[in-house]
């Protein structure tokens, strides 16, 4: 299987699921906790070859999965004629994040002197964060109520 096969998986049967069983918002979110709990709890302990690449394919269908599905996200809160306004606004802050990141990415390395578990922690913080955030969203729309397919 090439990493084009994989790619495809990764995007596709989980958003099948969000839309036929569980809800956009609920699989968001879980992909979300995921792959926070992959960063902290399994990408910074590992050491080997083999730990690696495990990660490396459970965090590529995770976060595939968060990527292809966030302008669903938008497009299910939002009226028609704004999709596309919302949209791009998503992707304009995303790309705010994208770009300041990599400068705190890289003096995060040199600061643990090329070691990576402070940006690992960086990480995994910031993918808590958004999943905070995405609960609350969800919260807002719903309530509290954790059997509503959103």
């Amino acid at each position: 299987m090439t990493a084009n096969h994989a790619g495809y998986y990764r995007r596709t049967v989980p958003a099948y699921a969000a839309d036929r069983y569980l809800g956009r918002f609920n699989v968001m979110i879980a992909m979300a906790i995921i792959t926070m709990v992959l960063v902290l709890a399994m990408w910074i302990p590992v050491s080997s070859n083999a730990g690696i690449v495990v990660f490396a394919a459970l965090f590529g269908f995770t976060s595939g999965t968060i990527v292809s599905m966030a302008p669903a996200l938008v497009a299910q809160i939002s009226d028609v004629r704004r999709i596309g306004v919302r949209t791009g606004t998503m992707f304009t802050i995303m790309s705010i994040a994208v770009l300041i990141s990599n400068p705190i990415a890289g003096a995060l390395v040199v600061q643990d002197h090329g070691g990576y578990v402070k940006l690992q922690v960086f990480a995994g913080c910031m993918m808590a964060g958004g999943s905070v955030f995405l609960v609350l969203t969800r919260i807002k729309l719903t309530g509290f109520n954790l059997r509503v397919k959103i």
